[in-house]
C-alpha cells in the first residue's frame, strides 16, 4: 500500500498561503532545516523563526490557514531533494514530467518494413517505424509525518528535519518498488525473446551475456541491490570510475546511496533498500526488504529510440494534512503521481540470484 490513509483531510492545495520555492522565506527556512550556516541572511533567519512560531500558535488552535503555509515550508523544503532522487530515474530510462491535465502515455515502437539495397530499376524498398501510444496507469505515492506544532513553537525544527528524511526515503524507495515491480512482472512474463536469468549467484559469464545481448538496444545501466551490484566488484574489468555522462548532483546523489562503478562500459549503481520492519523473510531470520534484494537489472537507455523503460511523473509533490486513520495523530501527507510502464520487455534484461527469496510475479 503506497498511501497514508487520512480522516478529514484538509488539502493545502485549497488555501491560498502565497508561499513558493521562490520566497526568501523559503530559502531561509529549507537552510535551517539542513543545518546549513545561515549568517548571511543576518536579521531575517530571526523573523522567519518568530514567524514560524506565531504559525505554530495558530496551527496548534485548530487555524487550518496556518497549518497550510508550514506545511508550504515543509514541502518546499522537501520538494527539491526528493525530486532530485526521483529524476535519477533517467539514469535507468526515459523519465518525464507533465502537467496535472496531461493524459500520461506509453509510447511504444516496431519496425514494419528491413530496408534494402536499391535495385537496377525501381524504387529501394525503406525501413519504416510504426509508434503506438496507449493510456499508461498512474499509482499516487504517499508519505508522510506527525507535525509537532508545540515543539515548532520553541523553534526545535530537529523534528521536522528528521520527518523530511524519512519522507524522502520513504517516497523514494514506494517509488521504486513500484517500477521495479512492473518492470520485473513484464520481462518474467514476457513471451518470446527475453533476457532472464536464474543463476545461483550473480555470475559472470551470466552478466556478460546479458550486456552483450541488452547492449545492442542501447547504453545499458546495471542497478539493482546491494547484495547483488557488490558481486560485480570481484569481476575483472570492473572500475569504481563513474559515468561521465551524469551531472555532479546526480552523481553525488547515487554516491550518497553508496555503491557505483562501472563494468564492461556500463554504469553501476546500487538501489537504496531499506528493511520492512513488519515483514520477515521466509527463514524467519530477518526482516524483508522494501526492494528485492536478489534481482539485477540491466537496462538500456537509447537517446535516439523510445527506451523501453518510461517513467512518467505528473504534477508536483502536493501536501494535506488529516487525522491518521490507524493511530490518531494528525499528520501531515505528501502525496506524488507516478506511472510506469515498459515499451519492450525483450529489450531489458534481468538476473535473479536464487539465494534470495523471488519477488511475486
Amino acid at each position: 500500500m503506497y498511501g497514508i490513509e487520512l480522516n478529514n483531510v484538509r488539502r493545502d492545495a485549497n488555501f491560498n498561503t502565497k508561499i513558493n520555492k521562490n520566497s526568501k522565506a523559503v530559502e531561509i527556512f529549507s537552510a535551517i532545516i539542513k543545518g546549513e550556516d545561515t549568517t548571511k541572511y543576518g536579521k531575517n533567519v530571526d523573523t522567519v523563526m518568530k514567524h514560524i512560531a506565531d504559525l505554530s500558535s495558530k496551527a496548534d488552535a485548530g487555524d487550518g490557514l496556518a497549518k497550510a503555509e508550514i506545511n508550504s515550508y515543509v514541502r518546499i523544503a522537501l520538494e527539491s531533494p526528493l525530486q532530485t532522487r526521483i529524476d535519477l530515474f533517467d539514469f535507468m530510462g526515459k523519465f518525464t514530467k507533465v502537467g496535472y491535465a496531461d493524459q500520461v502515455m506509453l509510447t511504444k515502437y516496431k519496425h514494419t518494413t528491413r530496408s534494402g539495397f536499391q535495385a537496377s530499376q525501381g524504387d529501394v524498398p525503406l525501413s519504416t517505424v510504426q509508434w503506438e501510444e496507449s493510456p499508461m496507469a498512474t499509482q499516487t505515492i504517499s508519505g508522510g509525518f506527525a507535525i509537532n506544532y508545540r515543539e515548532l513553537l520553541s523553534g526545535n525544527l530537529n523534528k521536522v528535519s528528521e520527518g523530511i528524511e524519512q519522507v524522502k526515503t520513504d517516497m523514494h524507495n514506494k517509488a521504486m518498488n513500484y517500477v521495479l515491480t512492473t518492470l520485473y512482472n513484464e520481462v518474467k512474463n514476457h513471451t518470446g525473446v527475453k533476457y532472464f536469468a536464474e543463476t545461483d549467484g550473480i555470475l559472470k559469464e551470466s552478466v556478460d551475456d546479458v550486456l552483450t545481448k541488452v547492449r545492442r538496444n542501447g547504453r545499458p545501466s546495471i542497478v539493482g541491490d546491494y547484495s547483488v551490484v557488490s558481486q560485480v566488484n570481484g569481476f575483472n574489468g570492473f572500475g569504481q570510475n563513474a559515468p561521465k555522462n551524469f551531472s555532479d548532483a546526480a552523481l553525488e546523489e547515487i554516491r550518497q546511496a553508496g555503491f557505483l562503478g562501472m563494468y564492461g562500459g556500463a554504469p553501476v549503481q546500487e538501489l537504496p533498500n531499506q528493511y520492512d520492519r513488519t515483514t520477515l523473510n521466509s527463514a524467519g531470520d530477518n526482516y524483508t526488504t522494501l526492494l528485492p534484494e536478489g534481482l539485477m537489472y540491466v537496462i538500456p537507455k537509447n537517446s535516439g529510440m523510445i527506451s523501453p523503460l518510461q517513467v512518467v511523473q505528473r504534477g508536483d509533490l502536493t501536501s494535506a494534512t488529516g487525522f491518521h486513520v490507524e493511530n490518531g495523530e494528525e499528520v501531515t501527507r505528501f502525496d506524488l503521481e507516478i506511472g510506469s510502464g515498459i515499451a519492450q520487455p525483450d529489450a531489458i534484461g534481468i538476473i535473479s540470484d536464487t539465494n534470495f527469496d523471488a519477488p511475486q510475479a
